[in-house]
């Protein structure tokens, strides 16, 4: 119960960096989750917090490590194999060398094997904090790929050289053959067992999704559960479970291009629930950093002002090292296979190119674990150095953090906008008008035009962007249109339409539409509602009648003793039905004036939202002439829906082709019209059952 209640914690962090980050959006993601950490080690339960790091590399690493392997296909791992040995592997292994050689020598009494250790630790990218940190920027083309290409591996070779370092620090020696084995062992068996398991997976998806009762129960938790399986088995046989789970996720990868639109619902699903984990994964980990503070405090207060002031340049002259050492390899590489990632040799861009990835060089979540998941014991007896090793780790994940987010700033352009803000909403509202539009000349049903437009007009309200204020131009058109209602009513007079119910309707619209909305306020409707319910009541107790039987058999009996009032009720059924029938004819004329007034507003370019909230005021009206003071649900056919949604598309490729509307706005309007479909059409799904 108490890591359950530690994993919650940990997601209201999450949360609560996200709710922040918005008030300070020139601060890092990773920035902002990690003083959030910081600021929950005051609550009790994370005081002294400390992490199995097994724990960690298996609920946190693996699956991200898996998602990224997803995001990378077949095709391309072929294509840039090649690169991805460069980077991941000989980069990785440079970086070591350098970063150990400097490390020995500034720390001579610690072992070379734990000096190996530390390199290994901090060798380690996260191209997911670069990322947030670039939002905004425009990266160079290519360069983006090389840092992910070189995160998604260059972790297991990290974990790899620090398992090798740790077993000739408690053998006691070192022998350039088994290590190589033992490297070649680790990594390629892993990303055998990775791949031949993940394989087999899919083949049970794959049966299961054309046999299985409920594929969606069973595929989608299956594949969830895949990365912590195939990390526990590769583990199981003393593999690399982290080049295990990047495997699988390239498996997987093929398996989806493979499918293409078969099983479709349960691949959407299944990538937003994991697009929505990765992103609580990777904040948690930076929260986990925060947290840590307070152990790495007490670090430095156990070693003294001196010994820590030198550990923290240690971090700095590791930290210049790796800089160094990334941009000397990228500066001096002549492959012509990198030059779509560094740009052509012996140049301006090159140089350019080489000191962006060597600041993108940031360390993260796998450095924090592997730093965690130093033993505290080897052969019996304390492992030297443990604190001095995960306090400088910790301070170089800081130190790549900071340095990235003061300097690429300066070093990359900021990112030009394929349209404006105001371009795709005013794209997105005359879309939604013309679709409406559409859809009443299409549909004589007043209810059924008024649901589906209410349904469409929920389009325009995109997360992030409160509905403005249109009172005053609703006012104006509500006016507008109550004096073209009045004058249909005077012709309906002249037609020989009953005066007295022609003047009692138009009292109504004058109370209903036109006088002060106070009756509309909040307050006042729980007011009128108690009154009600206080009303009923006292009717109740009064005639002792309580069902709908009683009620009945009370009116009969009461009608049977006084004629008078029996004919006075007949009068009024009879002008009950002469006022519904009116009604009926005004909200057919009140739906082709909206139609007009949308149009017109559609062809000058204005804001139409004024249109919407007089429909709603002009529905809420007849809805009360009607005596339907509770709105009922109107059942829409799926068709109807579909054909509303075509007439988007319709409008949409018709400014495109005009060249009305940009290929980036078309591109995401297309993709908001598809999920609104799918939602919907989810929800009518639902309602049928």
């Amino acid at each position: 119960m108490t890591t359950l209640f530690l994993i919650a914690l940990l997601l209201v962090a999450v949360i609560a960096a996200n709710i922040v980050k918005p008030f300070i959006p020139r601060v890092p993601e990773a920035l902002v989750l990690i003083i959030v950490g910081g600021l929950f080690t005051f609550i009790p339960v994370f005081k002294n917090f400390e992490l199995d790091p097994e724990f960690f590399l298996f609920l946190i690493i693996a699956p991200l490590m898996f998602q990224e392997g997803q995001g990378i296909s077949f095709a391309t791992m072929k294509k840039h194999f090649n690169a991805i040995f460069q980077l991941s592997v000989l980069l990785a292994l440079f970086v070591v060398g350098i970063v150990a050689f400097v490390t020995d020598k500034i720390q001579s009494a610690w072992p070379l094997t734990l000096a190996i250790a530390l390199a290994a630790i901090v060798v380690p990218t996260d191209a997911v904090a670069v990322k947030s940190m670039t939002t905004g920027l425009k990266m160079p083309k290519g360069l983006n790929q090389s840092l992910e290409l070189e995160s998604l591996f260059n972790d297991a070779t990290g974990i790899v050289l620090l398992d090798l370092a740790l077993s000739v620090y408690k053998e006691g020696h070192f022998s350039l053959v088994s290590a190589v084995s033992h490297f070649t062992i680790v990594a390629l068996g892993g990303l055998i067992v990775g791949a031949l398991a993940s394989a087999l997976i899919v083949m049970l998806r794959l049966y299961l999704s054309f046999h299985a009762s409920s594929a969606q129960a069973t595929t989608i938790p299956l594949n969830i559960m895949t990365p912590f399986a195939i990390y526990l088995l590769a583990e199981h046989f003393h593999l690399s479970g982290i080049l295990a789970v990047v495997a699988a996720g390239i498996v997987h990868n093929y398996e989806q291009s493979r499918l293409q639109l078969i099983a479709t619902e349960s691949r959407v699903i299944s990538g937003t629930i994991w697009q929505t984990l990765t992103t609580l994964l990777n904040g948690i980990v930076f929260v986990i950093l925060g947290l840590s503070f307070p152990k790495i405090l007490k670090l430095i207060g156990d070693f003294g002002f001196e010994k820590s002031l030198g550990l923290f340049w240690l971090a700095v002259i590791i930290y210049i090292v790796m800089y160094a050492a990334r941009f000397i390899w990228v500066s001096f590489q002549k492959q012509d296979r990198l030059v779509s990632f560094f740009g052509e040799h012996q140049t301006e861009d090159r140089i350019h190119r080489a000191q962006i990835f060597g600041i993108a060089g940031v360390h993260g979540a796998v450095t924090l674990a592997l730093a965690m998941s130093l033993p505290k014991t080897v052969n019996g007896q304390p492992l030297p150095f443990l604190n001095e090793i995960l306090l400088v780790s910790t301070l170089v994940i800081l130190i790549s953090l900071i340095a990235a987010t003061l300097v690429l700033p300066k070093l990359l352009d900021e990112e030009e906008l394929a349209y404006s803000e105001k371009e795709l909403n005013d794209a997105r509202s005359e879309m939604i008008d013309a679709s409406i539009i559409k859809m009443e000349q299409r549909i004589a049903d007043h209810d059924t035009k008024t649901a589906i437009a209410q349904t469409l007009q929920t389009q325009k309200l995109t997360v992030g962007h409160p509905k403005p204020s249109h009172e005053q131009e609703s006012i104006a058109l509500l006016t507008k249109i109550s004096d073209q209602l009045q004058e249909r009513l005077d012709q309906m007079v002249e037609e020989g339409y009953d005066q007295n119910i022609v003047d009692r309707y138009s009292r109504f619209m004058v109370r209903g539409l036109l006088s002060p909305a106070t009756s509309r306020h909040p307050l006042m409707q729980i007011k009128q509602r108690l009154h009600h319910y206080r009303h009923e009541f006292s009717w109740h107790m009064k005639t002792k009648t309580f069902t709908q039987g009683q009620r009945r058999r009370y009116r009969e009996n009461m009608l049977a003793r006084d004629p008078e009032r029996a004919r006075l009720v007949r009068q009024w059924k009879d002008g009950r039905e002469a006022m519904l029938s009116l009604n009926k004819e005004m909200q057919h004329t009140a739906d082709g004036l909206l139609s007009h007034a949308l149009q017109n507003e559609l062809e000058n370019h204005e804001d139409t939202e004024n249109v919407a909230e007089v429909r709603q005021l002009l529905d809420r009206f007849f809805r009360i002439v009607n005596h339907d003071y509770r709105k009922q649900a109107v059942s829409v056919k799926t068709s109807e829906y579909i054909q509303a949604f075509a007439d988007e598309y319709a409008y949409l490729s018709t400014q495109l082709a005009a060249g009305k509307v940009k290929a980036a706005v078309a591109d995401e309007l297309y993709n908001e019209i598809n999920q609104a479909q799918t939602l919907l059409l989810m929800e009518q799904e639902n309602h049928e059952d």
